[in-house]
């Protein structure tokens, strides 16, 4: 009698994690002009009129109605508008193991011409703004990613396997991600010796518990300065530094910057 279990994809449907911050649709002119940017979501670009330019060492793309644009998470480019643009932008995520994002290894900008009638489809999409609208982009966006990936090398299930050895680990770090959370809190809590699993934890990952805690609190400082405009202040509390002079700190040690210049340097485009 058949009984095959599919663990692994089980798996990895439960552990895909696609998160939306951004979705707009803008007017845009010379205004829009942005020199080396570069953060660790992906970026969609949908030109619906107009025409913008990206560029950086090595890409050179005009971007037209009727196209889609895919930057991918941790590629440095700019961009310019000489005239007009209208477009649709969305930023989203894509991950099995936290900050390692599904397209982080693609290095290059993706265009793909929309199909006749796709661009007013997905403006009905957005636009609708309910239950069946947020099905439709979520697929829409497993879509371009199972279209970007192609034929490259699966790292799914070696990813897989890490999560699941240290899924404990991740969830408790992603519930409790604070500047005052220890190793010794993590470890404590899972009931692991801080030797035995920072140790197996370095192995398999090449991180330290530590680097991954302060790493993780540092995306998550980037992603707030740069998707928000409270003050630093506010900012440091809810993530439990001392006080806005030691995130500061914390900030300038790891990003050779401060928090306001950081948030002036690298405003959003979009």
């Amino acid at each position: 009698m058949l009984n095959r279990n599919f663990v692994l994809l089980t798996d990895l449907v439960n552990y895909i994690n696609i998160r939306v911050s951004h979705i707009f649709h803008r007017e845009l002119g010379t205004e829009w002009c942005f020199d080396n940017y570069c953060n660790n979501f992906n970026r969609i670009y949908i030109v619906t009129k107009g025409s913008g330019i990206l560029f950086n060492d090595t890409e050179h793309i005009v971007m037209q109605p009727d196209n889609i644009y895919v930057i991918p998470a941790n590629h440095t480019y700019s961009c310019r508008c000489d005239d007009y643009m209208e477009k649709f932008f969305i930023h989203f995520t894509s991950t099995i193991i936290p900050q390692k994002d599904l397209l982080s290894d693609v290095n290059k900008i993706i265009t793909i011409p929309l199909g006749e009638g796709e661009t007013e489809k997905i403006n009905e999409i957005l636009y609708a703004e309910n239950v069946k609208s947020a099905l439709l982009l979520r697929n829409y966006i497993c879509r371009l990613i199972l279209q970007i990936l192609g034929e490259s090398p699966d790292s799914a299930q070696s990813d897989i396997a890490i999560y699941r050895k240290y899924e404990r680990l991740y969830k408790y770090i992603e519930d409790n991600l604070y500047a005052d959370l220890t190793v010794n809190e993590v470890c404590r809590h899972i009931g692991f010796s801080q030797t035995y699993i920072g140790q197996k934890f370095k192995a398999d990952t090449g991180s330290t518990i530590k680097q991954y805690i302060t790493n993780a609190v540092l995306e998550q400082l980037k992603l707030m300065l740069l998707s928000t405009k409270r003050p630093i202040g506010d900012i440091a509390a809810e993530l439990k530094f001392d006080s806005e002079s030691y995130c500061s700190k914390f900030f300038k040690k790891h990003m050779g910057i401060t928090p306001n210049e950081y948030r002036k340097r690298h405003k959003l485009p979009a």
